[in-house]
């Protein structure tokens, strides 16, 4: 996972954004994109005929018979389903809630940055080439901090870890408004919110790989399999679509009332705040029902050994 953007930014960084011009840089990222997709296909196709052999070979009558049986089919949840799922239960709500929070702050902060970076380089290539390099080091930051964050989560505890990510994105993100706010007409100050923006959000993006994650995944772990599967499925899609369809409709607005989104600065820096005291307040409560069901779960394998 964390190799990918390292190899696809120095991709664009070296060779799509040294093109004579952004279309024919356009047409070298076109290319990789084919070769990935062609891929994914090959490599796709031949797994699944080396796991048919494979089954094929070791199968036995009994389990002919059985696949031979018609399947039932799953009932798939529709959108309202899925409100309704996570409405009923307290502790999936919470989780959706973490979700939901992250979708929202990271879009906040980062439609900032990208628009100091448009001010910064308003030449195409020169900010495809920023991004490339920013997307390896994201890449290479999370490959380095994932294997502390396993540990940080053991030791320090499971809150800890779930609380660790919206608390560094308030912290880095006061320097970053700050600045915004002092303005950034000459050349030097736009330069320092950009360093900023850029360290705000490669670190967020980091803690989020390396503790967000694991925590959210973590947090399933005591519930019962229909609660895991369809709640999990639930929140992926409602979760995760709602905070960045919910991030674009805010900022439209704001753009709408402000005339650009840097202009609506102070909105924007009190919105994401506002999510964010929401966030860490429901990390909290979580936290006191997984170590409940955690502890739970482990009574009742021990009553039953």
């Amino acid at each position: 996972g964390g190799l990918a953007p390292i190899v696809a930014g120095q991709y664009v960084a070296r060779f799509a954004s040294r093109a004579a011009s952004f279309e024919s840089s356009m047409h070298r990222l076109t290319i990789a994109i084919m070769f990935a997709g062609t891929m994914i296909c090959t490599f796709y196709r031949l797994s699944t005929s080396f796991i048919e052999k494979e089954q094929a070979s070791i199968i036995s009558p009994d389990k002919e018979r059985k696949a031979a049986a018609p399947k039932k089919k799953k009932s798939k949840m529709s959108m309202v389903d899925s409100i309704r799922f996570l409405v009923s239960s307290q502790y999936l709500r919470l989780i959706g809630m973490l979700v939901l929070g992250y979708g929202l702050s990271i879009n906040f902060t980062e439609i900032m940055w990208k628009s100091l970076l448009k001010k910064k380089y308003p030449d195409p290539l020169d900010y495809q080439r920023f991004i490339g390099n920013f997307s390896s080091a994201v890449g290479f930051a999370t490959c380095i901090v994932i294997l502390f964050g396993v540990h940080v989560i053991r030791v320090l505890g499971w809150r800890v870890g779930a609380m660790a990510t919206p608390a560094l994105m308030a912290a880095l993100a006061v320097p970053f408004f700050l600045c915004i706010f002092m303005g950034i007409d000459n050349p030097a100050r736009l330069s320092i919110a950009v360093a900023l923006g850029t360290a705000q959000s490669l670190l967020s993006k980091t803690s989020k790989y390396a503790l967000f994650d694991p925590t959210t995944q973590m947090a399933y772990i005591p519930l019962d399999e229909e609660s895991k599967v369809k709640g999990k499925a639930a929140i992926d899609v409602l979760g995760s679509r709602l905070g960045k369809s919910g991030g674009s409709l805010i900022q439209q607005g704001l753009v709408f009332l402000f005339g650009n989104i840097l202009n609506a600065s102070a909105a924007v820096s009190v919105i994401f705040y506002s999510v964010l005291i929401t966030w860490l307040s429901a990390a909290n409560t979580l936290s006191g029902l997984f170590m409940a069901k955690t502890e739970m779960q482990k009574a009742e394998k021990q009553g039953e050994k």
